[in-house]
């Protein structure tokens, strides 16, 4: 017995300096990424299965390939990418225990070609939470200043100068939530009275003036939408009965323009409206409108993922073109370059669809990234 031991322990030596030949030494290395293209895109992902665990996927876009994922704390719902696309600016929440402990909030630097976190900005600990919508957070035209909508339940914002890496101070914005930027030195939030406001910044990221719009939608009535679409100086918003609200922006003044609508009375009157999260999504250099639509019964239905994507001219306010989804759809956006991607994002399954936004045609489904809540794309694109 003792001799047949010592055999099967000899074996097992033997074996292990084999294998122990064969395996090299691992070298921990850092991946870097080339420069970004037109059709990288950034999911969001707030992982509704593990909300402490949030997480954002760069994917290309033309070949389905993930490039690279990141952790974003607990319940992460948005992040600004630098106009150049060198970093990307995370505000996250991080508990000592998990779920528990004294909360500490930041805004996380990170490097575009690395994936590696570059500087870490402490920031008040109410960065506001929910489904994943871009208005959480902005950042200036020209990338300096980077802001995050706060609930404690009163509203306001986190200025950070990101070029220096400090916080700045914290704007108060009280009736008025989510951020859309207006300029360099400007952005504004939806009010609960039909208006939006619009706070001027000084060149140090302190407030130096405000101004309000005059009502230009009925809160009770027809409801804008948080998520808007920007093109230049003009804002779009989306009304819950399908009717597009339009905001021109400069230093000294908000602007509503004109409203218009989305729909037909024809099609109104047989249940056609918006749906979804990010209802809205434009394409600059064409002037197309996208919009998330579907056909229901139910009148507050408003949130509901669209089965459909119309497509406006926004010169003639006419409807070009209507494209049936695979998936029941959630948010979209669009690359902003000559040949541009629709991105479209379902609760219904856990793929990104990717379309053609000019002639409508659906090219593939990335399959398998975010989980359960909605998510939300940032186009590398500009």
């Amino acid at each position: 017995m003792k001799r047949r031991v010592a055999v099967l322990v000899a074996a097992g030596l033997l074996v292990a300096g084999v294998a122990a030949a064969i395996l090299e030494r691992e070298t921990i290395t850092v991946e870097v990424l080339p420069e970004a293209e037109p059709h990288w895109v950034w999911i969001n992902d707030v992982n509704g299965y593990a909300l402490d665990s949030s997480r954002a996927l760069l994917f290309d876009a033309d070949t389905g390939d993930m490039l690279g994922m990141i952790h974003t704390g607990v319940h992460n719902v948005s992040f600004e990418i630098a106009p150049d696309r060198a970093r990307i600016y995370l505000p996250e929440t991080y508990y000592p225990r998990g779920t528990r402990g004294d909360r500490t909030d930041f805004l996380i630097i990170r490097d575009m070609k690395t994936l590696n976190v570059v500087k870490e900005i402490p920031i008040p600990p109410k960065r506001a939470t929910g489904a994943s919508q871009r208005p959480y957070s902005g950042i200036s035209d020209d990338g300096r200043f980077v802001y995050v909508v706060n609930i404690t339940p009163a509203f306001s914002m986190t200025i950070v100068d990101v070029e220096k890496g400090e916080f700045v101070g914290e704007v108060e914005t009280a009736g008025c939530t989510m951020l859309y930027p207006t300029g360099d030195r400007s952005f504004a939030s939806l009010c609960a009275n039909g208006t939006v406001q619009q706070v001027v910044l000084d060149e140090n990221g302190k407030e130096k003036r405000r101004m309000a719009s005059p009502v230009f939608f009925d809160p009770r009535t027809d409801p804008v939408r948080e998520g808007g679409a920007r093109d230049g100086n003009t804002w779009y918003f989306a009304g819950r009965k399908g009717h597009v609200y339009p905001v021109k922006f400069d230093d000294e003044s908000a602007r509503p323009g004109e409203r218009w609508s989305l729909l037909s009375n024809e099609e109104r009157e047989e249940g056609w409206q918006t749906g979804g999260m990010g209802v809205l999504a434009i394409h600059e250099k064409t002037d197309r409108l996208f919009a998330i639509v579907h056909k229901t019964d139910e009148a507050w239905a408003h949130k509901n993922p669209g089965t459909h994507v119309w497509v406006y001219d926004l010169k003639t306010r006419k409807r070009i073109q209507q494209i049936e989804m695979d998936y029941k759809t959630v948010s979209i956006a669009v690359s902003q370059d000559d040949e541009p991607l629709l991105f479209a994002n379902s609760t219904a399954s856990t793929a990104i669809m990717v379309h053609d936004a000019r002639s409508g045609e659906h090219l593939r489904n990335i399959e398998g990234p975010p989980f359960l809540w909605p998510h939300s794309s940032y186009p590398l694109a500009k």
